[in-house]
Order: C-alpha cells, then structure tokens, then sequence
C-alpha cells in the first residue's frame, strides 16, 4: 500500500513538472527565431532553444540547398566554405540585432536576408540582350 501510494505521489510530481514547462515555441516571425538562436547558456530551457535554432538552420539550408542545385532558384547566399553551424548562428544573432526593421518578416525572409547579407553571392553579368530586375 506504501509503495503504491509513493508511485501515485512520484507520478503526481512528474505529472506537474511536465505541465509546468513552457510550450513550445511559436516560430512565426524573424523576432522569434532570434529569441531562439540567442538564447544564452545558462538560460531557462537553452537547449530546447538551441535546438530549434540549430534545426531551423539545418533544414532551411538543406532546402534551399536542393532547390540550388535543382536550378529552380539562383543562389543568394555563397559562403567561401561550409560555415558550421554555430557560425551561421552567429551571423544570423548579428544581423538581427542590427536590423530590427527585418524582425517582423516570417523567421525564413530574415534569416535568408541575414545570410545573403552576411555571405553574398558574386554578381553575376547580365547576358546580352537580357535585363535583369532589380529588387
């Protein structure tokens, strides 16, 4: 009887800890995705922060990557090398902070803003006869 009245007590406890963290969070605009990926170590729930941030890059530029060399998009970010991840963090916590105007885009404007900014492309000359649009 002890032991079953322990396993409800441990089960209640367990149960309110896991109500008790934060739901996840809402990644609908750049603003959110920098709270992300500036989270601080040593902060609430930093590496679920982390994580996100870390996955949100990772599948961004697996995309964006695929559609590259599919040609169904001209690359608008050409890094000399592969940054790591922690650098594209880095540069992405960088440019946000300096471009607020930005923060209120959806998370993937900003963050490709950010790495086209950070890493950009060579231009490339127009061909003859063509014109190219201007953003």
């Amino acid at each position: 009887m002890f032991r079953a009245m322990l396993y409800s007590a441990l089960l209640l406890v367990a149960a309110s800890e896991v109500r008790a963290q934060p739901a996840d969070p809402k990644l609908e605009t750049t603003r959110a995705l920098l709270e992300l990926c500036s989270a601080e170590p040593g902060s609430p729930r930093y590496g679920v922060r982390l994580s996100y941030c870390e996955g949100f890059i990772a599948g961004t530029g697996l995309l964006y990557e695929k559609l590259v060399d599919a040609g169904a998009i001209k690359p608008w970010a050409c890094a000399p090398s592969a940054p790591s991840a922690e650098q594209i963090r880095a540069a992405f916590v960088t440019w946000a902070k300096a471009n607020p105007r930005y923060l209120d885009e959806p998370p993937v404007d900003g963050f490709w803003r950010a790495m086209a900014a950070t890493w950009p492309c060579p231009e490339q000359p127009a061909k003859a006869g063509s014109t190219r649009k201007k953003f």
